[in-house]
């Protein structure tokens, strides 16, 4: 696969979220796992009209809920016709926040997720 870099402008581009809010720690497991499947979907989704997605994942949870959501999209693509996917990773650096403002966050390290139909791959050879 071809180097790349992931913008917002990108139809495929994907953000996984790894900070979810509430005072329960059940609620907050299931913001996250509905946020995984949601993900997942949108993967899914991507591949489909786009034939690749990127997912790009800041911090560990994130990272963490990133991979599990493309497994779980690997999974469906196994059992819906026997498709394989295919992904690599970046890294790269980002910047979190409004630039102008006091919170803002400056060079944090972002992993970005290409992920493709392996049979698309292939074929390009």
């Amino acid at each position: 696969m071809e180097k790349f870099k992931p913008n917002a402008d990108d139809p495929g581009f994907l953000v996984a979220k790894g900070r979810f809010f509430g005072n329960d720690i059940k609620d907050r497991q299931s913001q996250e796992k509905d946020h995984r499947s949601k993900l997942s979907n949108a993967i899914y989704m991507a591949l489909s009209n786009h034939g690749y997605a990127h997912v790009r994942a800041i911090g560990t949870n994130a990272i963490a809920n990133a991979v599990r959501a493309i497994a779980s999209t690997s999974e469906r693509c196994q059992k819906n016709g026997g498709v394989s996917l295919m992904w690599e990773i970046a890294v790269d650096k980002g910047n979190l926040g409004p630039v102008r403002e006091e919170n803002h966050v400056q060079d944090v390290i972002a992993y970005s997720f290409r992920i493709v139909f392996f049979e698309n791959e292939k074929e390009k050879k």
